[in-house]
């Protein structure tokens, strides 16, 4: 992370790639702005994101050791950490599309990495979210587990997290209140945002389909660590300001 005092941590499937190219679009002149992927972006200015390690067979997050109560990086008064969340039920629905349609897990593509690593390929997003393969994964994310970790999530993981995110260097946000967390991110930092930014790796509007209800709730208990993570981080939302962000969409898939 060297001497970067911004660290923003991308929860894969969270709306950390819009939040990535709006840093590229404010900070960058245009001609320093790049054409790389915003999730091989690692840099940004002053601010170190943390990505998935796409260099590792594991594909954990880069700095896997990272949510540990061992861990002093928290206590240094001159970093700030922040990081978005998203209502596991949204997420998981847009992973699925993801793997399965945009990048051909349903016909065995590997680079669909999460599909590619399940027991079986599913058929439909209702096989596909009850694999423990990949529920609360934006936990075991943050804990270094490897893409498609069977292994429950404990209390005491949970507990963990939640106290280092708890902690005074962490800003945290939700998807689904994106413009706040731009609006603390710019408060924390003084980093100025553009008002506008285009929307990255959005899905498809043809690949978009109702989800029934009984549906979504089957999603939160399996994942009920992720929702607990996502009420979490929105009950100590406070909403203090009328955002004036614009996220506007494009027709095509961005990356």
């Amino acid at each position: 992370m060297g001497q970067s005092k911004n660290i923003f941590i991308h929860i894969p499937k969270t709306g950390g790639s819009t939040f990535v190219g709006l840093l590229k679009e404010s900070i960058n002149s245009p001609k320093e702005i790049d054409s790389k992927p915003t999730h091989l972006t690692n840099q940004v200015g002053n601010v170190t994101i943390i990505h998935i390690d796409f260099s590792s067979e594991d594909r954990k997050i880069k700095s896997p050791h990272l949510f540990s109560l061992k861990n002093d990086v928290f206590h240094n008064e001159n970093q700030k950490f922040f990081m978005l969340v998203r209502d596991p039920v949204d997420r998981i629905i847009s992973e699925f599309n993801f793997q399965f349609h945009i990048l051909n897990g349903k016909n065995g593509n590997p680079a669909a990495g999460i599909i590619s690593r399940l027991p079986k390929i599913p058929n439909d997003i209702m096989e596909y979210i009850r694999f423990p393969h990949v529920q609360n994964y934006q936990l075991k994310f943050l804990l270094g587990r490897r893409l498609s970790d069977p292994t429950p999530v404990t209390n005491e993981e949970y507990s963990t997290v939640i106290q280092i995110l708890d902690s005074p260097q962490f800003y945290c946000g939700t998807t689904d209140m994106y413009d706040h967390f731009a609006e603390q991110f710019q408060h924390k930092t003084g980093i100025q945002l553009k008002r506008t930014t285009t929307i990255r790796k959005e899905t498809p509007k043809k690949l978009k389909q109702e989800i029934p209800e009984s549906l979504k709730e089957e999603i939160r208990i399996l994942n009920s660590f992720d929702q607990k993570l996502y009420e979490h981080v929105k009950e100590n939302i406070i909403q203090d300001s009328q955002s004036e962000f614009i996220f506007t969409h494009s027709s095509k898939f961005i990356v």
